[in-house]
């Protein structure tokens, strides 16, 4: 008997299972599972080595008694019917149930009360608040939102560049570091790339690293999106506590802004800090398919 958790992402996809004491039986990394970026072929390719791995764990599929799938995108009805059915076809017929990616993150991440403050190609706050019930700030999209997060750094230094260039804007480092990562001789070069056919919001977040190269050379410019980026970020959790209620409580930084931008997470802690002295900030507790299967073990324990 035991309980399964997996985290669908992007590139691949983390499988826990868990006895019902929580303690860790087996876990495995797949393929992607995730229904807005890949083909449904190899989303049902992934589920089925999924499914398959798990009828070789002790009891089989019958020994599972409930499966979480954390995954974005499965708020669109087609990509969580698509989920499910494949699931299904494969042969469990155990508890099952889908939740968002921010979900079973949190569920990892901490204890109790607080949130998880997600930073990376989009941003968002997420948290529960003293009685259980979830919160959250932001996450609303590139187009009118996500502030703080790769996306926007790399829009930011992208406009940085072409007010410099125009001379509406400071002179910054950016400008050369931004010619050389998109092979560029000039201007036009950039702007041919940035509309492009094949140019979307994930390839403005891949030019956020030339972020911290112009840091590395005190450039006045990359500095102030530095800032920029952790007032937005430090905004949507200030909001979040204020509307939730909490007044201390855990706050898990996720995502890869936050994990390998040192800047703007110093920065951001120091305004945290300041703003709500009683928060505890820590690096997430567990992983995310651990916390799916933790949440299969709350939602199916109680029904067997």
């Amino acid at each position: 008997m035991y309980y399964c958790g997996w985290d669908g992402g992007g590139t691949k996809t983390a499988v826990y299972a868990v006895h019902p004491d929580g303690k860790l039986m087996a876990s495995v990394d797949f393929g992607p599972l995730n229904p807005n970026g890949s083909t449904p072929e190899i989303v049902e390719n992934t589920i089925r080595d999924c499914v398959n791995w798990m009828a070789l764990l002790p009891g089989g599929l019958q020994g599972c008694w409930g499966l979480v799938i954390g995954a974005a995108g499965v708020s669109n009805r087609a990509a969580a019917r698509l989920v499910e059915d494949t699931v299904r076809n494969c042969g469990y017929n155990g508890g099952l149930k889908l939740m968002g990616d921010q979900e079973i993150m949190l569920a990892g991440a901490v204890e109790g009360p607080g949130a998880i403050l997600i930073a990376g190609t989009g941003a968002i706050c997420f948290g529960r608040d003293e009685k259980g019930n979830h919160f959250r700030t932001g996450g609303y999209g590139y187009l009118i939102d996500d502030g703080g997060s790769g996306y926007a750094i790399g829009r930011d230094i992208l406009a940085s560049v072409v007010r410099a260039f125009d001379g509406r804007g400071e002179k910054t480092v950016l400008t050369e570091l931004l010619l050389r990562e998109l092979n560029a001789v000039d201007i036009g070069g950039v702007i041919t790339w940035l509309y492009g056919k094949d140019t979307g919001r994930k390839e403005i977040a891949h030019l956020a690293p030339l972020l911290m190269e112009a840091l590395a050379q005190k450039d006045a410019v990359a500095q102030a999106i530095v800032t920029k980026a952790a007032q937005d970020l430090s905004d949507l959790v200030i909001t979040s506590w204020r509307k939730s209620g909490l007044r201390g409580g855990e706050l898990a930084y996720c995502g890869s802004i936050l994990e390998h931008f040192s800047e703007i997470q110093s920065q951001l802690t120091q305004r945290l800090k300041t703003s709500l002295p009683a928060l505890s900030i820590i690096p997430p507790r567990r992983c995310a398919a651990f916390g799916a299967a933790m949440l299969a073990i709350e939602a199916f324990a109680l029904r067997q």
